[in-house]
């Protein structure tokens, strides 16, 4: 068997190919990205319509809840998933105190604006800015400071000017530094001891990916995350093959252009990395948005509601100084005595609104019989 182990495979591709007609293509890159001298074809069969993964979901049964604190902007779900929601709603939170302060940084202290944008990424003067940033977040803000990058090429290449710019140095006088790599076995070390130095009080600063391992799954409640960074708009790769492949079906499919489905895409991931902040009704969090972009409407628009909520006009198109400011005069709020007492009639019910509530149901119970 071992030896027909390369015929199997081919196989399985040929049984996958004759059995879906629509929503795949076949697409052959001549030759790996990292070796383009190197002749070296890769055949890949791509899903282009995400409905086919969810259809026997809504074949199977009659009533389906999607829900995500992330699901945003919420209209565009029935499109690319093909459905009709018999109910669509967007909720806020119930929060007793206002525990995230969400921040738009445009600009640094010397006005250049900032942003991850292509044309501006290598600027030394936006990379200076992003490092001035952060070295001030991670003097003011306690404990745990995350930061997102968009890609694992640009933290690199941020990291190494941050070097010969003597950023790394000023930051690691307050926080200990741990770094995503493209590695699981060294990103998850340095999980373990960035939870470790939190936990011992010294505090940490975890540069990660947008989309990588640390994104999604991983939850830096409380002193984990006090601070979560997202360095520029996460687009994705927009190159790729397969992706423009997905770009035309969606548009010929379902008559999603381009450019919405990839700010979409891109608010949505911006939304998740920051969203680790929050885990709780007692946690708290700072949530900075550190790209000029943030500020136009059409971005800003599409971040989940309780965050749009939260962002103010006030906190929006903000310079480094003005954002420590705030956050500073936010985390003296935030260090007041909070109890579970404040919670309630607010975030929790009460022992009154539980037993008219059970009282409620009763009399209807009664009604119906």
């Amino acid at each position: 068997m071992t030896d027909f182990g390369p015929l199997i495979l081919i196989t399985h591709l040929a049984t996958l190919v004759s059995t879906y007609t629509k929503g795949f293509t076949i697409i052959v890159e001549p030759f790996d990205d990292k070796t383009p001298t190197v002749s070296n074809p890769i055949l890949h069969f791509s899903c282009l319509d995400s409905s086919i993964a969810i259809k026997p979901v809504f074949d199977r049964f009659q009533s389906v809840i999607i829900t995500s604190g992330t699901l945003s902007p919420i209209d565009m779900y029935p499109k690319i998933l093909n459905f009709h929601p018999v109910i669509m709603s967007s909720f806020t939170m119930t929060l007793a105190r206002p525990c995230l302060l969400p921040m738009i940084v445009s600009k640094g202290n010397d006005q250049v604006a900032i942003s991850s944008k292509f044309e501006t990424r290598e600027d030394i003067a936006v990379i200076r800015n992003y490092g001035q940033l952060l070295v001030e977040i991670a003097a003011n803000v306690p404990d745990g400071v995350v930061c997102f990058f968009t890609s694992y090429l640009y933290l690199e290449s941020v990291v190494a000017s941050w070097c010969d710019q003597g950023v790394i140095d000023s930051l690691q006088r307050y926080k200990l530094l741990f770094i995503e790599t493209q590695d699981s076995a060294e990103t998850s070390f340095a999980l373990m001891y960035y939870i470790k130095a939190c936990e011992s009080g010294r505090g940490a600063v975890l540069l990660s990916v947008a989309r990588g391992k640390v994104s999604e799954g991983v939850d830096f409640d409380h002193h984990l995350g006090r601070a979560v960074l997202m360095f520029g708009i996460p687009y994705v790769y927009t190159q790729s093959r397969i992706l423009k492949a997905r770009l035309d079906y969606l548009r010929d499919q379902f008559q999603i252009r381009e450019n919405d489905f990839l700010t979409f895409d891109a608010m949505r991931h911006a939304a998740q990395c920051v969203g680790r902040a929050i885990r709780g009704k007692t946690d708290y969090g700072i949530m900075i948005f550190a790209d000029k972009r943030f500020s136009r409407s059409d971005k800003r628009s599409k971040l989940p509601k309780w965050i749009q909520e939260h962002l103010k006009d006030s906190l929006c198109n903000l310079s480094t100084e003005e954002a420590i400011q705030i956050a500073k005069r936010w985390l003296r709020q935030m260090a007041q005595p909070f109890t579970r007492e404040d919670q309630l009639g607010v975030s929790l019910l009460t022992l009154e609104q539980l037993e008219t509530e059970e009282a409620n149901k009763i009399e209807k119970q009664a009604q119906q019989n």
